[in-house]
């Protein structure tokens, strides 16, 4: 999901890399090698292999000679959690090989790629990209010492990353970054239709309170405790009484629009529902039945639903006109934007159903509410006057 969520980015081709066990099977290889993907092999595939990476090697710099580009993944491993991964020396070693045998300007560029759910279906990514720098600015060291280049290397693109990644450092802070990452989201309004968004804005805020966490933890943990104490007793009280931290942070806008769209949308749900029913199941079924390993779940969720819908969608169109001619392919036309238009209904159904417990709450008992809006207002005091030096 990386490789496809950077590259849709940029309007060049672009090419990959990939471990190469991936490369075993015959119809894997020939699919990876159509979509631009190239072998490389890491010591956990057989330290006897390693020597292979100068075949796999030569054909990245038959591209780069091309003016051709690579995204790369260097940590070598996909965990899915707010860290950051020891960066391996692979595509240093080839920077500084282009460098060497062809005389190739090979620019790096740090992208940093933050999710918020990454195992779930239609959650938010945010990608950055950091300045950019030059194998030539560091030519001489790697002369001089090759190791210590590769290491200098490294320490840029770690650099570079940790300012665009949102890294909590302690896995023993996981939970209260949750709890207070979706309250700062919570803070946020965004506009009603809006799916892309341009601003940093919003990943500015994840990575201050991120930072703010590990600045506790490493110079006053004592607060940290107080404040995951108070982060806790509130999150429970939201629990016992049935509402949401998003009802307590703020009004959505457009919220009589919203009401009007659950109960207008229900014939397009319905519609939606019903003619996309296969796509919707059967990835899901497959991923959940097949997937022990959450790092690979929303992966082979989305490609197998793409692959289903790419045999789906022409059939629909072929029978609908078939047995109903222009009205059946008009009809059959509208089944994708049907079928959008029905996972954006169940959105916006389960949050209105979530803003009416809370309006209910709220005039039933004033007191609880109070409550809980006093008591988050004491942890964003909290976390607006920590300052980190």
């Amino acid at each position: 999901m990386d490789g496809i969520l950077v590259g849709s980015y940029l309007t060049q081709p672009i090419h990959f890399t990939m471990r190469a066990d991936m490369f075993r099977k015959p119809v894997a290889r020939f699919c990876l090698k159509e979509l631009h993907v190239s072998p490389v092999y890491r010591i956990e595939e057989g330290f006897g292999n390693v020597h292979k990476n100068v075949e796999a090697f030569n054909a990245i710099y038959d591209i780069l000679k091309k003016h051709g580009n690579f995204i790369m993944f260097s940590e070598g491993i996909c965990v899915q959690e707010k860290r950051l991964q020891k960066l391996r020396k692979g595509t240093a070693r080839i920077a500084f090989g282009a460098d060497e045998k062809f005389g190739l300007d090979i620019n790096i560029v740090p992208v940093g790629i933050n999710y918020t759910y990454p195992s779930s279906f239609r959650k938010e990514v945010m990608i950055n990209f950091h300045d950019s720098f030059s194998i030539k600015e560091l030519k001489d060291l790697y002369k001089e010492n090759p190791a210590k280049a590769l290491r200098m290397f490294n320490e840029k693109c770690e650099e570079g990353l940790r300012k665009e990644v949102i890294i909590i450092e302690d896995t023993d802070n996981d939970w209260i970054a949750e709890q207070l990452l979706k309250m700062g989201r919570n803070d946020m309004i965004l506009p009603f239709f809006r799916w892309r968004f341009i601003s940093d804005e919003r990943r500015i805020m994840e990575k201050t309170l991120a930072d703010k966490i590990n600045y506790l933890s490493n110079e006053l943990p004592g607060q940290l405790e107080s404040l995951k104490g108070k982060v806790h007793s509130y999150t429970e009280r939201l629990k016992s009484s049935n509402l949401k931290d998003e009802n307590i942070a703020r009004k959505l806008n457009w919220g009589w629009l919203r009401y009007i769209a659950v109960i207008a949308g229900l014939p397009v749900f319905i519609a939606g529902y019903i003619s996309n029913l296969l796509p919707f199941l059967v990835p899901k079924l497959l991923s959940d039945g097949l997937i022990k390993d959450l790092r690979f779940y929303s992966s082979v969720y989305v490609s197998s639903g793409t692959a289903l819908y790419l045999i789906y969608f022409p059939v629909v169109l072929i029978l609908a006109t078939v047995f109903f001619g222009w009205i059946g392919l008009l009809a059959g036309l509208l089944v994708p934007v049907l079928g959008y238009l029905a996972l954006y209904y169940q959105e916006i159904f389960r949050e209105r159903l979530n803003t009416l417990k809370y309006t209910v709450k709220s005039l039933i008992g004033k007191t609880a509410i109070t409550e809980l809006k006093n008591r988050r207002e004491e942890i964003q005091n909290i976390l607006n006057n920590i300052k980190i030096f």
